[in-house]
This record gives structure tokens, C-alpha cells and sequence, in this order.
């Protein structure tokens, strides 16, 4: 026998068997003398298509980040890249934000692990 339990998963080919069947039933693909068992997951699927949909649980991660502090920086002031980097030199992150005077958009300068100083704008 089937196992109808997973037939819920399966609705749009279920629209698809019940087309067949109704072909089948009309005459064509071997007229009404169709299978037994085919014949019970074809109406069972007609059943199952017309129940409400169940709920799905939402799934959550159980080693999903979770954010445990917030800071905020003052972008009101427009900075040159060279001074943002005079201040990436005196504070205690590998990065700082900051709003580029030449194009006002907020960009971040960071700490290469290779050394050095690397630049994130936004794509123009």
C-alpha cells in the first residue's frame, strides 16, 4: 500500500494526477478501468488539496549570533579617509565608520590582518 502522509507535500502534482485521472476517466490513458490504489491517492489528494494549509513551525537556529551590544556613531560630520584613519589609530576596533567628505556616503576604514588599512565604500 502507499503512504499517504507525505502526499500533502505534494499538491501541485497532485493538480497533475487529478488532470490524468480525469483524462483517464473521460477515456483517454485506459479508460475508467483504472488501478484501485491509484484511483484512492487520486481522491485523496482531491481531499487533502481542499484542507486549510497546516502551520508551518518556524525553525530557529540554536547557534544563530545574537547581537549583545549596540553602538552608535555620530555620521553628521564629513571626515577625509586620511583622518579616519589618524582615528582608526586610536581607538580600540579594527574598523571605523565614518561619512567621506568627498562623496557623503558612510564608509568604514579597517585593520588588515596582513597589515596595512583597508577601505569599504558603497558601489557608485
Amino acid at each position: 500500500s502507499l503512504d499517504l502522509t507525505h502526499l500533502h507535500n505534494l499538491i501541485p502534482q497532485g493538480r497533475k494526477l487529478r488532470k490524468y485521472k480525469e483524462r483517464r476517466l473521460d477515456g483517454y490513458h485506459g479508460g475508467p478501468n483504472m488501478g484501485e490504489n491509484l484511483a484512492d491517492v487520486l481522491n485523496s489528494i482531491e481531499e487533502e488539496d481542499d484542507a486549510p494549509p497546516e502551520a508551518e513551525e518556524e525553525f530557529i537556529d540554536p547557534e544563530q549570533a545574537v547581537v549583545t551590544k549596540v553602538k552608535s556613531f555620530d555620521l553628521s560630520s564629513p571626515i577625509s579617509v586620511k583622518e579616519a584613519i589618524f582615528a582608526l589609530d586610536y581607538i580600540d576596533h579594527d574598523f571605523y565608520v565614518f561619512r567621506d567628505e568627498e562623496t557623503n556616503d558612510v564608509s568604514v576604514v579597517y585593520k588588515r590582518n596582513a597589515g596595512g588599512v583597508g577601505l569599504i565604500q558603497p558601489e557608485q
